[in-house]
C-alpha cells in the first residue's frame, strides 16, 4: 500500500494478521480483501486513503501489511463511486439499496438481509428519535430502527419523488 501513488486506485488482496496489534488496528478500520481504495496522501509519517466510503489514516508500517493490486483504467471504471448512505437520509427522503458494505459480516449482515435490506429495496426515513439516533426506516411495509453507525454501512441511491 505505501508504494502506491497519490490518486491511484487499488484493490485489497490480503490483510496481514501479524503482529497482532497491527491486525487489530486494520480490523478496527473495517478494511477487508476485495475492497477498493484510493490513495490521497503518502508521507513518511502516514498513508491517507479512501476506502468503503470513509477516509483512513495509517502509519506506513501498518499500511505495509496490506497487500494491494493497482487497478487499471478499465477496472477503475467498474468501481462504484462513493454515493449516499442510508444514514444520509432525512425524514421523508427515500433511497434504494445499492449494496451492504463489505465490512458488514456475520450476524449483523444476516440480520440486515433478514430485515429486507437487499439491493433494489426502496427505503424511506420515516421518523427520528429526539436525539436523532436511532432513525426508523420503512422497509417493505415494516418500520425498522437502525443506529447511524449501522445505517452508515448501507450504500443507497437517493430517490427523488416525481411530481
Amino acid at each position: 500500500l505505501p508504494r502506491l501513488e497519490v490518486n491511484q486506485f487499488a484493490r485489497i488482496l490480503h490483510v496481514g494478521d501479524e503482529p497482532e496489534m497491527v491486525a487489530a488496528q486494520i480490523e478496527a478500520e473495517g478494511l477487508l480483501p476485495g475492497m477498493v481504495l484510493r490513495v490521497s496522501e503518502i508521507t513518511p509519517n502516514r498513508v491517507r486513503f479512501w476506502c468503503g466510503g470513509e477516509e483512513h489514516v495509517l502509519a506506513p508500517i501498518v499500511a505495509a501489511t496490506i497487500s494491494v493490486q493497482p487497478l487499471d483504467e478499465h477496472a477503475i471504471a467498474e468501481v462504484p463511486q462513493d454515493g449516499a448512505y442510508l444514514s444520509d437520509l432525512t425524514v421523508g427522503q427515500k433511497g434504494r439499496v445499492v449494496q451492504l458494505m463489505p465490512k458488514l459480516r456475520g450476524a449483523e449482515r444476516r440480520r440486515l438481509l433478514d430485515l429486507g435490506m437487499l439491493p433494489g429495496t426502496t427505503i424511506e426515513a420515516e421518523m427520528s428519535s429526539p436525539m436523532g439516533d436511532p432513525v426508523a426506516y420503512r422497509v417493505r411495509d415494516s418500520l425498522i430502527a437502525l443506529r447511524k453507525d449501522q445505517a452508515r454501512n448501507i450504500k443507497i441511491e437517493l430517490l427523488v419523488d416525481e411530481v
